[in-house]
């Protein structure tokens, strides 16, 4: 069993991982000071120390550096991401957060010795990624082998692979289309691991995961006082990345203001922050993903036709996982593997009932899904086993699309658009969304549910509820 300190007053957000982690087996001290947490415990008894970033002074960051921590932050911010990590931190992850989050960084964290983390080569820029941040070493193994994150030796993969090596040699600015969990970000780090820039940082953005209110300023800085809470001037992510590479995930959710304002760095290769009257030279490379379809969009009047024609100069094409072949179970037996690990199983026989099951299956969710069912199998199944009925799969999504063909021709009689249909949590989500989102944006829609805004995000692209963005 992990021992785990949590570090942070009464009325933080973090207290809440208190429960999360128990329920999953840890054990949880909490103290409201790292001095408290000292005096009272020894430190080197807990395997990690999750610290509320008010709970860190300059005398406290000094002793919790040697263990490994995380920092969580209710004002995160870059500087503050960089400032943390370069101190020792393994992660720094915004607050509020969920405990999927949590869960998944808490072990990637007591699996990974402090010391790969803790020291970066000196000719190397740390790889930085706001809103789960780490550390790491770029490294160019084999693309298709498991080292290199990208598993695949199906023909589809190759051919990605080809055009990929091509690509990354270059400057030019890249396009990755693919489904939802088909694995656009590793492509976007073997683009930057193998270019010229790979020396300098590569900045991750996910346009989903940051507040409309708040992701102008994130990715271009402000001034003082540009706006309510700007108390200093600040660089964004834009200026981060300069001299290496801009990931932009999901860049169909970035607002059109913003949209603009990207333009004028890829046109004029400046950035001007908010709130300024001048402007600063930046050469970033920008890789951008998305797996919606961006010239609908155009047409539909949601994104900019200038910015779009200046994003595709160079697409790459992630395919599905339902059509690479024998490449799911190479990849089902490396993600089993790491299933057993993270949950201390032994590696279960891979047996042809469970390969059948895994091949016969459509994989909607793509490789998150496949990893996710294959956690399942080895947690439900019986000690050295894989059963096959413990993938907990859905129906043949055949049958389900046929359903749902029947269902959407007899809605077509149906006069309004927005009618609920179904009385399931999902039908009412549609309804509430599709009737509201013309007057409320998505911060208020996602407060409304009771839910996340990546919460909300994330249920729009499972239920392919698009998103209205206006002018």
């Amino acid at each position: 069993m992990y021992h785990v300190m949590v570090i942070c007053s009464e009325y933080s957000p973090l207290k809440e991982v208190d429960r999360w982690l128990s329920r999953n087996g840890f054990h949880v001290n909490i103290s409201q000071s790292i001095e408290q947490a000292s005096k009272y415990y020894e430190l080197e008894d807990f395997e990690l120390l999750l610290v509320d970033a008010d709970a860190l002074t300059d005398d406290a960051l000094e002793i919790i550096q040697p263990y490994t921590f995380i920092v969580f932050d209710q004002r995160p911010s870059l500087n503050a991401a960089v400032e943390y990590m370069a101190k020792g931190a393994h992660y720094f992850i915004p607050l509020p957060t969920d405990p999927d989050t949590v869960l998944a960084q808490v072990i990637e964290a007591l699996e990974k010795p402090k010391s790969n983390n803790a020291t970066v080569s000196k000719t190397v820029e740390p790889e930085i990624s706001l809103f789960g941040n780490q550390v790491t070493e770029p490294k160019t193994p084999p693309l298709g082998t498991p080292e290199s994150g990208i598993i695949g030796n199906s023909p589809a993969m190759h051919t990605l692979f080809d055009e990929l090596l091509k690509v990354a040699k270059t400057d030019a600015t890249v396009l990755i289309h693919g489904e939802s969990g088909t694995g656009k970000e590793l492509v976007a780090k073997s683009i930057h691991n193998l270019s010229k820039r790979k020396d300098h940082a590569l900045i991750s953005v996910n346009c989903a995961a940051i507040p409309e209110n708040l992701i102008e300023s994130e990715l271009f800085g402000h001034e003082k006082g540009a706006f309510t809470g700007a108390v200093s001037a600040r660089d964004g992510l834009i200026v981060a990345a300069d001299h290496g590479t801009l990931f932009l995930d999901e860049i169909g959710e970035l607002p059109l203001e913003a949209q603009a304002r990207l333009l004028r760095v890829l046109q004029e290769g400046e950035i001007r922050r908010v709130g300024a009257v001048t402007s600063t030279k930046v050469n970033i490379r920008l890789v951008t993903a998305t797996h919606r379809n961006l010239l609908q969009m155009v047409q539909n009047g949601m994104f900019r036709e200038d910015l779009y024609y200046r994003l595709y100069v160079m697409e790459l094409s992630v395919p599905p996982l339902r059509e690479r072949g024998d490449d799911i179970p190479l990849i089902a037996k490396t993600l089993l593997e790491e299933a057993c690990k993270k949950h201390d199983k032994p590696i279960p026989h891979y047996n042809k009932a469970f390969d059948a099951a895994i091949r016969e299956h459509s994989w909607p969710g793509n490789v998150r899904e496949l990893e996710n069912a294959l956690e399942r199998a080895v947690i439900l199944s019986p000690e050295g086993k894989l059963e096959a009925h413990n993938l907990k799969l859905k129906r043949n999504e055949r049958h389900q699309a046929a359903t749902k063909s029947t269902h959407n021709t007899t809605a077509q009689a149906t006069p309004s658009p927005f009618a609920i249909e179904g009385t399931t949590l999902d039908d009412y989500f549609k309804h509430f969304v599709l009737t509201h989102q013309h007057k409320m944006t998505e911060t208020q829609l996602a407060q409304s549910l009771g839910i996340s805004r990546k919460s909300l995000w994330e249920r729009r692209q499972k239920l392919g509820v698009p998103r209205k963005v206006t002018d």
